[in-house]
């Protein structure tokens, strides 16, 4: 009798913990650009960058997706690893970090506080190694964070899979600027519009059904960035350097 009590008292206990919470944040980017970043958990995480076109992460796979006429096409990011003179081999980055992944330059407080999107959160200055001055705002807000991590997690999952070497780790943020780690702002560049912590539908961190895939074309083949699954006037050049710029700012807070 106790044993069934015992299993009784644990199904009633998993019934009420709540559901996985999905958690969306869009930035604007510039005047006529937007990020949706949705996360689900650190492998589920889906990153829309204009109508119809976005990328997705799921487990240790990241996707290009763009729909064309009534489908969709995806790229598998390992396909970009896979083409002759590609990113094989060419390092993370700007080798703005030392050996030990720590990052050059210094990272401090202002003392100033400022509110973006409703959330309050701490302003402070990045001056590179080359004495470029980058102003950033962070909250220590739990979807904040969470969002910020997911973007971590998407760019350096990304990033291996296109053959970056030394690519793959997450930064860990849970130590970094007294948890001040939710990106609000990054100067003129990205600036946070909103949180939504509505559930998505099952199917949203998937690829869409009967998505075809599409191969890396050969160097020299006018791949462009709409081959890419990008939209017009972005590419992915674009996108890795605002994730990585951000993951930057986020690592010169040790």
């Amino acid at each position: 009798m106790k044993i069934r009590s015992s299993i009784i008292a644990l199904v009633g206990v998993l019934a009420t913990m709540p559901a996985l919470a999905d958690v969306t944040a869009v930035y604007q980017l510039d005047r006529k650009n937007q990020m949706t970043v949705s996360v689900r958990d650190q492998n589920q995480i889906r990153m829309d960058v204009a109508k119809d076109v976005f990328m997705l992460l799921k487990g240790n796979k990241t996707y290009s997706v763009r729909k064309e006429g009534s489908g969709w096409v995806a790229m598998d990011m390992d396909e970009i690893a896979k083409m002759s003179g590609g990113f094989a081999g060419m390092p993370m980055g700007d080798d703005s970090y030392e050996d030990d992944g720590q990052a050059q330059g210094s990272f401090r407080d202002t003392g100033r506080s400022e509110t973006v999107a409703g959330y309050q959160g701490k302003v402070y200055e990045v001056i590179d190694e080359e004495g470029e001055r980058t102003e950033v705002v962070l909250s220590n807000h739990k979807d904040l964070t969470t969002i910020t991590q997911g973007m971590a997690r998407f760019g350096a999952q990304t990033a291996s899979n296109m053959g970056f070497a030394g690519a793959g780790a997450v930064p860990d943020l849970s130590s970094m600027a007294g948890g001040y780690t939710g990106l609000l702002r990054q100067d003129k560049h990205m600036k946070l519009i909103s949180v939504d912590k509505s559930t998505k539908g099952s199917g949203y961190f998937d690829l869409p059904p009967g998505t075809v895939m599409e191969k890396m074309p050969d160097m020299g083949a006018g791949a462009g960035a709409g081959g890419m699954g990008l939209p017009p006037g972005m590419n992915m050049e674009d996108i890795k350097q605002q994730m990585e710029e951000a993951m930057k700012k986020m690592q010169q807070q040790r």
